[in-house]
């Protein structure tokens, strides 16, 4: 008798133990599911219908440490609007910066003076805040960031000197908590990854996108 107890209570325990893991791991793998779900989003502003200008403004000392970055990211940003906005016609990006390069005081000039010398009906203006691929006081360490303020000009607006509708975008590469040191990663991934961060995160402002519902969490790699 006191044999087919002991027998029972281990099976019991046996039972309730493997219970107990497969109600673990179904949880985990509904957390995975949820981590990499994605999720429709409309856009913030629609310029379907209107021509547009990508201008970006930057300090020369980013203009210094990072060479073409404002270029690269006008180009992206560009396409991006032009391949997913419908009904839309947008400056080319060369043109712009054709522009910029030989008004010496377009930083100067009011948003309705802006949008009538680029003779487009809005002009997205990207002005980058912040640009930096270390965290600050640390070289050791990558830690990608920028912080933008995005402002849309439309023209014959009653805002003379400013933007009709402005946005605030924060990327940053790796996400946090991630930080690589520089043995793991190198300085062109790092900016590569927080450049693709940043120009998805601003183009996606114009247009009907998915993306991700636990952006924190959420790993691209294994939707590849």
């Amino acid at each position: 008798m006191i044999r087919l107890f002991l027998t029972t209570l281990f099976l019991l325990s046996f039972l309730t133990l493997a219970s107990c893991n497969i109600i673990g791991f179904g949880g985990a793998m509904a957390q995975a599911h949820e981590d990499q779900m994605l999720i429709e989003k409309p856009a913030e502003y629609d310029l379907s219908g209107h021509t547009v200008a990508v201008v970006i403004e930057a300090d020369l000392v980013m203009h210094y440490e990072h060479p073409g970055m404002a270029n690269i990211i006008a180009e992206a940003i560009a396409g991006r609007i032009a391949t997913n906005v419908q009904n839309v016609r947008v400056l080319n990006p060369t043109d712009v910066a054709h522009w910029q390069y030989t008004t010496s005081q377009w930083t100067a000039m009011s948003s309705s003076e802006i949008v009538n010398a680029l003779k487009v009906d809005r002009v997205v203006y990207i002005q980058i805040q912040n640009y930096r691929l270390t965290p600050p006081g640390n070289q050791w360490l990558w830690e990608g960031r920028i912080d933008a303020l995005i402002g849309v000009i439309e023209k014959n607006s009653f805002e003379q000197d400013g933007f009709d509708q402005t946005f605030e975008i924060n990327s940053m590469f790796p996400r946090r908590p991630s930080v690589l040191t520089h043995e793991e990663a190198s300085k062109a991934d790092i900016e590569r990854g927080l450049l693709s961060e940043f120009i998805k995160e601003t183009s996606w402002l114009f247009y009907l996108h998915e993306e991700p519902k636990n952006p924190d969490r959420y790993r691209p790699e294994l939707d590849q």
